[in-house]
């Protein structure tokens, strides 16, 4: 219950933006981030919803984890050369995908195009071929964005 009451709380610390666009929770949905601006910090904002999610959820591991699939230069804040600079970034994501609350891929087209290997991102992070695809597969399946 604390866990829960933690990770509630965290999307108050910067979510003017995040509370007027969060949908109601229901927990028979699949739900992936839709990011637009593709920044460190429209990122940030979207973890702190899906966290915001869980403290709706009379139960968080009743639903399947948010996917949430980078393809833009998002994706650079999960470097392991970035970690300092954002760190509450990454460490969110750590938290929220080691209670399965989201699910982290990052394309392996943009991390070819950006000469990014796999060793330099952390384990918690999964790829897909192309970021892209993996949306609309994700959508053909039920999933919905927030």
């Amino acid at each position: 219950m604390q866990l829960l009451c933690l990770l509630g709380a965290l999307v108050f610390a910067n979510s003017s933006y995040g509370q007027a666009l969060a949908p109601e929770f229901s927990s028979d949905k699949r739900y992936m981030t839709q990011i637009r601006l593709h920044t460190p910090m429209e990122l940030e904002t979207l973890l702190e919803r899906a966290s915001s999610l869980v403290g709706q959820a009379q139960q968080y591991k009743s639903f399947e984890p948010i996917a949430v699939v980078l393809h833009g230069n998002e994706a650079n804040a999960f470097l392991f050369g970035n970690y300092q600079r954002y760190r509450k970034l990454i460490d969110l994501a750590a938290r929220l995908d080691a209670y399965k609350v989201i699910d982290v891929k990052i394309c392996e087209t943009w991390m070819r195009m950006n000469n990014v290997q796999r060793s330099e991102l952390p384990a918690f992070v999964d790829t897909v071929p192309f970021g892209p695809a993996e949306q609309r597969k994700l959508h053909r399946k039920g999933y919905q964005a927030f």
